[in-house]
């Protein structure tokens, strides 16, 4: 198959298969059951292979009602709707991934606290622009910016008092964190919630010192 270019050049223009790894799933008649074989094994693999058999494909999803957000890459944990649509909710525990749609929130007795995303696009009523400040104590650029940040920040209270840095921490102990934000003059978010802002602000190509203002 590996130099047969023909036969692999209509195989994945047949079953749009743009990028590797890619698991087309097909029934014993040769309907294709998902063409997302790949993330339904990441997400769920035991799951996955029972309903295969059925002809079925693990994620499933819905037309989004108005005003309603699609969570482009997400999957609802519980019930594997993937895009998930409308509210999602995620844990604020730093090695937790889960992710839960409105409906299958009230039925997860989850051990850690949950919160529900800010959703992309929408417009939220604040009363200050906010930085929100990215960086860790084992990081040695982090130490260097953060005393220059500082002092930026306290002259930036007499010209913009509206102005506002929040700390999201990336370190890896309470000790470290703990110590860090000791050292500065603005507000923390809590160690633990820090998971969920990363994933909407912090891209990890990027330096580990930076600062979003959104």
């Amino acid at each position: 198959m590996y130099l047969d270019r023909d036969r692999l050049k209509t195989l994945s223009e047949k079953f749009n298969a743009k990028i590797v790894p890619a698991l087309i799933v097909l029934s014993p008649t040769g309907d294709k059951i998902t063409s997302n074989g790949v993330e339904e094994v990441r997400v769920a693999s035991k799951k996955a292979l029972e309903i295969w058999p059925q002809g079925k494909s693990l994620f499933w999803s819905r037309e989004p009602r108005e005003g309603e957000y699609v969570w482009q890459y997400t999957a609802c944990t519980v019930c594997y709707m993937r895009p998930l649509i409308g509210s999602r909710h995620g844990c604020t525990h730093q090695e937790c991934s889960i992710a839960l749609c409105e409906t299958c929130l009230p039925k997860n007795n989850h051990e850690h606290p949950l919160v529900e995303y800010l959703m992309p696009k929408r417009t939220y009523s604040l009363e200050a622009f906010i930085g929100i400040y990215f960086c860790a104590h084992w990081c040695s650029p982090c130490r260097d910016s953060t005393p220059k940040l500082a002092e930026l920040y306290k002259e930036a209270q007499e010209s913009a008092p509206g102005f506002r840095i929040v700390f999201v921490s990336c370190d890896r102990d309470e000790e470290s964190f703990n110590n860090y934000r000791a050292e500065m003059p603005w507000l923390t978010v809590p160690l633990n919630a820090s998971a969920v802002l990363k994933e909407y602000f912090w891209d990890p190509g990027e330096y580990m010192s930076s600062l979003f203002i959104p």
